[in-house]
């Protein structure tokens, strides 16, 4: 799929889809050391043809393996590469708004080790993918400036004397593993990135700066460095999924993109921007407005996070009004972020999952068809 192919996939998922009930059966045992290897891998094959017949039913363009095999979103980097430690967390933030912070708050491992090459989990996973369907295909990977966060003082300064020296090194293992994707006959790319919106949070912006994190300059280095992991794959579709955090049903920050629209949207060179846009909480469509002419922009309007279904009509509405901002041609459909982005997944059912699903192919057709 070519940088101008692309412009005609209409309906994708974001990456996750809820993982069954007998996988995360199984991913218990094998943490417990109950199970061995081969049959996790066997639920986790069992999973990912399901996830790829769901999404097939329900008529989405671009299909991912559901991240079956990650327990965490951001697998492809921390299990890809060594030297994360996932008990000596970095600080993470969440909110479930009316509910109150009722569930357990995912642990962030922090950097506390020489980085170095694992198994490259997202080559992996689209390996597996491609060899069971024949629609379009993406691999997802965590972006750099998620990266910038696993760096924390007091813990990581111990292995890399600074945030910069670790990102270099990381850029490096970054842009091995998409070569390898590349390599592979990958050729759509999601860049993941919940932290670019901690710029438009007040909250956000405090949590940067526990990090000791310049929160003048991080947007600008930021770009920099995701640019670099792009540069030279010319025949290759890069989106960057922009969210503000998905896990158990909770966020993490608010606000809209208006701090950051003009210069991400305009400096960053991926040819896809899938953008949340599910709620009230990401703001409103102006900032689409500073959007260039050869991008274009996947409207997250379905939630992940709740039960209720969205109607056509709403759907076709919010469309409708993101076009005043970007024509339809360059406008495309998706659920704001993964259903679980890690294991266990949001407080949603898999029927209402594939209720959503097939409104979104539903809609994506009869907007675009």
């Amino acid at each position: 799929m070519s940088a101008a192919s692309s412009n005609g996939y209409r309906s994708e998922v974001i990456g996750s889809l809820l993982r069954p009930d007998y996988l995360k059966q199984a991913a218990d045992r094998f943490q417990a050391g109950q199970l061995g290897v081969a049959e996790l891998t066997e639920a986790q094959d069992r999973a990912v043809r399901e996830a790829i017949s769901l999404q097939e039913s329900c008529g989405i363009d671009v299909i991912t393996d559901g991240e079956m095999r990650r327990w965490f979103w951001f697998d492809p980097l921390t299990a890809s590469l060594s030297g994360y430690d996932p008990q000596a967390p970095a600080p993470a933030i969440f909110t479930s708004g009316q509910q109150g912070p009722q569930h357990e708050i995912p642990r962030l491992p922090a950097i506390t080790g020489r980085l170095g090459p694992r198994e490259n989990l997202p080559l992996r996973e689209t390996t597996y993918l491609r060899q069971q369907t024949s629609h379009p295909c993406k691999a997802t990977l965590p972006s750099m400036s998620y990266a910038s966060v696993l760096w924390v003082p007091g813990l990581s300064d111990k292995v890399y004397p600074d945030r910069d020296a670790y990102l270099q090194e990381a850029l490096g293992l970054v842009r091995d593993l998409v070569q390898q994707l590349v390599d592979s006959g990958v050729r759509y790319v999601q860049l993941d990135a919940p932290r670019y919106t901690h710029l438009c949070s007040e909250e956000g912006l405090a949590n940067f700066r526990r990090l000791n994190i310049n929160t003048g300059t991080w947007l600008g280095d930021m770009i920099a460095l995701d640019n670099a992991v792009m540069a030279g794959f010319s025949d290759v579709t890069f989106g960057l999924h922009l969210c503000r955090g998905n896990h158990r049903s909770m966020w993490s920050v608010e606000g809209g993109y208006d701090p950051i629209a003009d210069q991400l949207f305009n400096t960053l060179n991926v040819q896809r921007l899938l953008l949340e846009y599910d709620t009230p909480r990401a703001g409103t469509f102006e900032p689409l407005r500073f959007v260039p002419g050869d991008k274009t922009v996947v409207l997250g309007l379905i939630t992940t996070k709740e039960p209720e279904i969205e109607t056509a009509d709403l759907l076709q509405r919010r469309v409708n009004e993101a076009a005043r901002f970007v024509p339809l041609e360059r406008l495309a459909l998706s659920p704001q972020c993964g259903f679980a982005s890690t294991l266990p997944g949001n407080l949603i059912d898999e029927g209402v999952q594939r209720a959503k699903l097939e409104t979104l192919g539903q809609v994506s057709r009869e907007i675009w068809s």
